[in-house]
């Protein structure tokens, strides 16, 4: 009997003693997903050519409520510098209106940046449009945005990020994408 409890005590038995057996921890968060450094010049002009957009960038691609790629195709990318954090926002429309516009949420600031490149002041934004704005006679392509966000505006990293960008489309149906992500910088 003194052989059973001493052996009861040292390993887990069945009964009362499972309620005294150790948890494992919990899993660590995930390391945030860092956003590529460039020593770069941009052009704000919302056309996304130089290179580092298309071979470095960190790309986000908008889901929509069923988890599934959005439609209209939506894009978001992130580079930076020392001064700013660089937002690159891409747009499928095929009735591209001055009211479109994407939201976001960038560590500690929030802005809305519509297809006419309005948005907060003091931000320099380019845009470039394939269509026509407010002409829902003709068949438009998309909407790019370019911008240049101080970091010293955004709070520490990482950065908790967040977009949303909603649709109407031709026929009337307003189908809405998202994307969520925590990003530190390179």
């Amino acid at each position: 009997m003194r052989t059973a409890l001493l052996l009861c005590s040292l390993v887990a038995c069945k009964g009362e003693g499972r309620k005294h057996e150790r948890q494992p921890p919990p899993a660590p968060p995930a390391p945030a997903t860092k956003i590529p450094r460039v020593d770069l010049h941009f052009d704000l002009d919302g056309e996304l050519h130089e290179p580092p957009w298309n071979q470095i960038a960190y790309r986000g691609v908008l889901l929509g409520d069923d988890g599934q790629q959005a439609r209209p195709y939506s894009e978001l990318r992130f580079l930076h510098d020392d001064k700013n954090l660089y937002v690159g926002l891409y747009a499928a429309d095929e009735d591209i209106r001055s009211t479109d516009a994407w939201d976001l949420v960038l560590g500690a600031r929030t802005l809305r940046i519509d297809a006419t490149g309005k948005t907060d002041a003091g931000l320099k934004v380019g845009v470039d449009r394939d269509g026509s704005l407010d002409h829902p006679e003709d068949f438009d392509e998309e909407w790019v945005i370019e911008t240049a966000v101080p970091l010293s505006s955004l709070g520490p990293p990482p950065l908790a990020i967040s977009a949303k960008r909603c649709d109407t489309t031709k026929d009337g149906v307003v189908r809405c994408g998202q994307w969520k992500g925590t990003l530190a910088l390179e």
